[in-house]
């Protein structure tokens, strides 16, 4: 999710100064997606610069100031909620980069790489379900069917791993053989 639409997101609610957005943003998704205070500083600054949120009212307590959307950041919100998303999967993402190095560079042995990954994945799905098990808990339903999404994600990615791990297998195999 971009921070910038969540940040819009957040303020269509209601005004918000800084911190709030930030907590808001972090408990939103379960605590997944730790954002540095500077980074909601710098997306409010780049947004009012933008003209999709203004500034309301004073400096309060410590300086904070609260912001709210503009007109223009209703409709930029409306619009790209209404835009399908490309899929989660880029064929830029690290992991598809490393492969194709990988593949070159160990002269297509990519069991370390491959197993490496696994591991990850498999403590990723780990992890999601104890999010899953907490938000269905604190009754959550919202973040339970993001975290259902990633499970799903992440359990496909598995399956590919062991594609790819059998087809490695397979083509050893048959060069032996020949």
């Amino acid at each position: 999710m971009s921070l910038k639409f969540g940040v819009l997101g957040l303020l269509k609610g209601e005004p918000l100064h800084g911190y709030e957005v930030k907590n808001r943003f972090e408990a939103m998704l379960g605590g997944t997606w730790e954002v540095n205070i500077g980074q909601i500083y710098t997306t409010l600054q780049r947004l009012e610069r933008d003209g999709l949120v203004r500034p309301i009212g004073r400096r309060g307590d410590r300086g904070k100031l609260q912001y709210e959307l503009s007109p223009e950041g209703h409709r930029a919100l409306d619009h790209w909620l209404a835009q399908p998303d490309s899929g989660p999967q880029q064929l830029h993402e690290d992991i598809y980069v490393k492969l194709l190095l990988a593949t070159r560079i160990a002269n297509g042995n990519l069991q370390q790489l491959l197993g490496r990954q696994k591991r990850a994945y498999l403590q990723r799905l780990r992890d999601l379900n104890r999010l899953e098990e907490r938000a269905r808990r604190d009754g959550r339903v919202d973040l339970a069917r993001l975290v259902r999404g990633a499970l799903l994600h992440t359990e496909a990615d598995l399956k590919w791993m062991d594609e790819l791990s059998s087809e490695r297998f397979g083509a050893e195999e048959g060069a032996r053989t020949e």
